[in-house]
């Protein structure tokens, strides 16, 4: 089961707030072994209002970078079919729905999964 700090979903709560009504799009670090999220990794991004899109070659090659975070600012926080194939890339995925006020946690497969919040 993962780990994360529940300052750390806050952070993200509000900076997906900032951003409304366009998405916003991070990733996530920290320590693989205890599977434990520690930082929020910023790249430069583009959003909108119904998407959040990176460049891959922006994507630093570094095991610690290991889940992403973007929001739903009008929608729930499922994963489209459009998330599951980017989440394929990322062990942990997160998304922020802004007008649900809730965070959902899916796995590579876009499968809800549980973590723990500390």
């Amino acid at each position: 089961m993962w780990n994360v700090k529940k300052t750390l979903l806050e952070d993200l709560m509000e900076a997906s707030k900032k951003y409304y009504p366009d998405e916003f799009m991070c990733f996530l670090s920290g320590d693989k072994k205890s599977k434990t999220l520690t930082e929020i990794v910023l790249l430069p991004n583009t959003s909108g209002r119904d998407f959040a899109s990176i460049q891959e070659s922006v994507i630093p090659i570094d095991t610690s970078v290991f889940g992403s975070v973007h929001s739903h600012p009008t929608g729930q926080a499922r994963p489209s079919q459009a998330d599951k194939k980017f989440f394929k890339r990322y062990e942990l995925n997160l998304i922020i729905s802004i007008s649900e006020a809730k965070i959902g946690f899916f796995d590579s497969a876009g499968n809800a999964t549980e973590v723990n919040i500390t």
